[in-house]
């Protein structure tokens, strides 16, 4: 028989006491808290912070017929509808108990063992709406577009309360996000990594973001970014096809991989020359991989300058070069407006860092342009 598993009763909190404060404060010293934004000693702004999901608890008591198992095994297995990640977790952080005393994976349990389970909630985070400024460049009742400043998220991520565009933009609209993209993710059918700049766009009904999650799956939809990039390039244009996927050893990297499971394909072209020390390149990825345009770049030996986690730049040569994040924005994006089907092309230029790094190396090193036609 499965064994019985009831919610354990959770007592009410008590009332806490607090002695009354007697010495007269200033007005001054009593501001409102400001609630739509914290700022971090680092400057990083961040979310509000929401309060903290209470553990799901469960009792769980043995059968006399359960052969003795590691706990990993067995609870995995007994706590239906529940994920095994919740219950590894619930197991590593010691909030699994028996006779009151914490278990870990590799406790063998025994039959009639009763069991306190306290499972974390679930981690998936919730965007609530963030009044900031934010450019927005096109909005009408199915699409927002707007041009993301380099240092914001695109979404929230989790383990983490810095803000995003999905927080201002929740806030802009009013709440009118497409829910078809998850609570962490309404709206949102591509992303920017935190340091690129430049366009991007949210749905803001269903309809508009299962079509323009289409439109990016189909491929149909165009995407152009300039990059500043290492070492000028033999060639003055190419396409890189090679498949990404995870770094071996450094997890949270991305690589270009023979046995690699995602196809990505990069074509770029040559804009300008900064003799042979760096160039301006533009860049069309026709499939949208993690990182895909700074992986292809550095693999063909160009890495995109700013990029210390794909290019070397923490070195003496490049101590002086203005070049405060990754060199990378998002230009350019056409795509057919989910409603109407009318092609629609979204630009912005480059903000001023960008900007100001290419005129410090025009003025180093010279520039030599090349046509766009």
């Amino acid at each position: 028989m499965p064994p019985k598993i009831k919610p354990a009763h959770k007592p009410s909190p008590g009332s806490i006491k607090h002695k009354p404060q007697t010495r007269k404060v200033s007005p001054k010293v009593l501001r409102p808290a400001r609630e739509e934004k914290k700022i971090s000693r680092s400057g990083v702004k961040r979310a509000p912070t929401q309060p903290t999901a209470e553990h799901e608890i469960h009792k769980v008591k043995l059968e006399a017929e359960v052969s003795p198992a590691r706990a990993d095994k067995i609870l995995s297995g007994l706590l239906s509808g529940i994920s095994r990640s919740r219950v590894q977790k619930a197991l590593d952080l010691g909030l699994i108990t028996r006779d009151g005393v914490a278990i870990d994976r590799r406790t063998v349990l025994n039959p009639l063992d009763s069991l306190t389970v306290a499972l974390p909630a679930p981690e998936e985070p919730t965007a609530i709406a963030v009044k900031m400024s934010l450019e927005v460049i096109y909005e009408d009742a199915h699409i927002i577009a707007i041009n993301k400043p380099s240092g914001l998220l695109t979404h929230p991520v989790q383990g983490s309360d810095e803000l995003s565009v999905v927080h201002g933009l929740l806030h802009h609209t009013k709440g009118k996000l497409a829910p078809a993209g998850g609570a962490p993710r309404p709206g949102v059918v591509h992303r920017l990594d935190r340091e690129t700049s430049g366009v991007i766009v949210l749905a803001k009904t269903d309809k508009a973001y299962h079509n323009l999650v289409e439109q990016f799956g189909d491929r149909t939809a165009k995407k152009e970014y300039l990059a500043l990039v290492d070492k000028s390039p033999r060639l003055l244009g190419g396409q890189v096809n090679a498949n990404i996927d995870r770094h071996r050893t450094v997890r949270v990297r991305m690589a270009v991989r023979e046995d690699g499971r995602h196809e990505a394909i990069t074509d770029w072209r040559v804009e300008e020359k900064y003799g042979p020390h760096a160039a301006l390149i533009r860049a069309y990825p026709q499939t949208g991989r993690t990182h895909q345009i700074r992986v292809h770049l550095g693999h063909i030996g160009h890495s995109i300058l700013g990029d210390r986690t794909y290019g070397k730049f923490d070195v003496p040569t490049y101590d002086n070069w203005p070049m405060p994040r990754v060199m990378l924005h998002a230009h350019k994006l056409t795509l057919k407006h989910p409603q109407t089907g009318k092609p629609m092309t979204f630009s912005v230029e480059p903000p001023k860092d960008f900007k100001t790094l290419q005129t410090w190396l025009t003025n180093k090193f010279g520039v030599r342009a090349f046509s766009t036609v």
